[in-house]
């Protein structure tokens, strides 16, 4: 058996890894699994709550499994035996909570990443293009960042008009920042057909 409580905690998790992120993990951790451990058995309750949710977020900031997230203050407490049971599950409570919210953010950041240039565009003619404006309109000031990133990326690529569809507020915020890039709203005017001239 292995004498230092960190090595054992690492070796249990090891055995538990799913993936080679999950291995890499042990080692990317290392400085928030040593606070843990010195933490769990005995130290400040809130202190250590804050160490499993930094932990927790880590791990998911490092890509790894659930499974992982899961068991590791069981394989810590396993490491540091003894620990109160009731100490165990709140720190464990913790780090899935830094888990799930690192996880929700890098979902979060992806959605929207859906939304930026060039994806959220098609090209109808040359100078003309379509905009699918369907980024989230509940944070004012992300939309009107991205509004005004489409808009510049649109004048470097010499578009001349572009017809937008999507949420009200994100068309508006689009529409605003293309007038003042001086590229126009909306379906080009009808021209006559040549034979009808």
């Amino acid at each position: 058996m292995l004498a230092d409580p960190l090595a054992l905690w690492a070796k249990l998790d090891a055995e538990r890894a799913l993936h080679p992120a999950d291995r890499a993990v042990l080692d990317k951790t290392e400085p928030a699994r040593s606070l843990v451990a010195e933490l769990l058995p005995n130290g400040h309750a809130r202190d250590l709550w804050s160490a499993c949710a930094l932990l927790g977020r880590m791990m998911a900031d490092e890509g790894a499994s659930p499974s992982l997230a899961a068991a590791t203050i069981d394989n810590a407490a396993t490491a540091l035996a003894p620990v109160d049971a009731a100490r165990v599950a709140a720190a464990r409570a913790s780090l899935l909570e830094g888990y799930v919210a690192a996880a929700r953010e890098h979902e979060l950041h992806a959605s929207l990443a859906a939304w930026e240039y060039p994806r959220c565009v098609v090209t109808i003619e040359e100078g003309v293009v379509a905009v699918a404006c369907g980024r989230s309109a509940d944070d004012a000031d992300g939309l009107a960042a991205w509004a005004e990133r489409v808009a510049r990326a649109l004048t470097k690529a010499k578009v001349k008009r572009a017809i937008l569809a999507g949420d009200d507020r994100a068309k508006s915020e689009l529409a605003s920042a293309l007038e003042l890039v001086g590229i126009a709203l909306g379906p080009a005017p009808k021209r006559w057909l040549p034979w009808r001239r």
